[in-house]
């Protein structure tokens, strides 16, 4: 174990060790409705082509949802760079080559990680475009979605839809005085591009 530790706490290694646990903490808040899904809110052809993005749409993974390319490729890169480091790097004993060599390590790693996650992630372009038709704002007004976070405000609030075979987690919207809290069944009544949020009101009230 405390080999394993020390690993992990070794460069590169500590790098995919904290982003590991970044990944970890943040889909268990996101399960729980403690964190928005789309934390992360960006869409790789909004960025330039000579940016990370750019390299991601160049390799194909143009409306991959980003927390999913970034989880990806972190639990990718994790074990890679762990193997690097317990098969090779710690049996270097000179600091200044072992931080080369680890330097080296975690740009190769990094590519090997990206280049495999499109492998990966590919595949699934043409269910995720044809998803995203389906799924669109306009063809989700009128539906019936539960809330899943504690409370919905004019801030925040998260419901889950099932969506031809979908779950999808929106960002919800409410007045607070409604009271609408996690179990609620809400129907969306608008759509807000500016926060891509829905508008939402409780299903007894929309049935008056």
């Amino acid at each position: 174990m405390e080999l394993f530790l020390q690993n992990c706490l070794a460069f590169p290694v500590v790098i995919f060790s904290g982003l590991l646990l970044i990944v970890l903490f943040y889909w268990i808040c996101a399960a729980f409705g403690l964190l928005d899904i789309d934390i992360l809110n960006m869409d790789v052809d909004s960025f330039d082509a000579s940016s990370l993005a750019g390299w991601l749409t160049k390799l194909g993974l143009t409306g991959i949802p980003v927390t999913v390319i970034i989880t990806l490729i972190t639990l990718i890169a994790w074990p890679l760079s762990y193997f690097s480091m317990h098969l090779l790097l710690r049996f270097i004993e000179t600091d200044v080559l072992r931080y080369l060599l680890g330097t080296f390590t975690f740009f190769a790693v990094s590519f090997i990680a990206l280049l495999l996650t499109a492998m990966l992630l590919r595949p699934l372009q043409p269910k995720l475009a044809k998803l995203k038709h389906t799924n669109s704002a306009d063809n989700l007004i009128g539906k019936t979605a539960e809330v899943r976070s504690p409370r919905v405000t004019e801030q925040r609030g998260e419901a889950l839809m099932e969506n031809h075979g979908a779950s999808l987690i929106l960002q919800v919207r409410a007045p607070e005085r409604d009271g609408i809290t996690r179990g609620d069944h809400v129907v969306l009544i608008s759509y807000d591009a500016a926060t891509y949020s829905y508008t939402v009101v409780s299903e007894d009230e929309f049935k008056r």
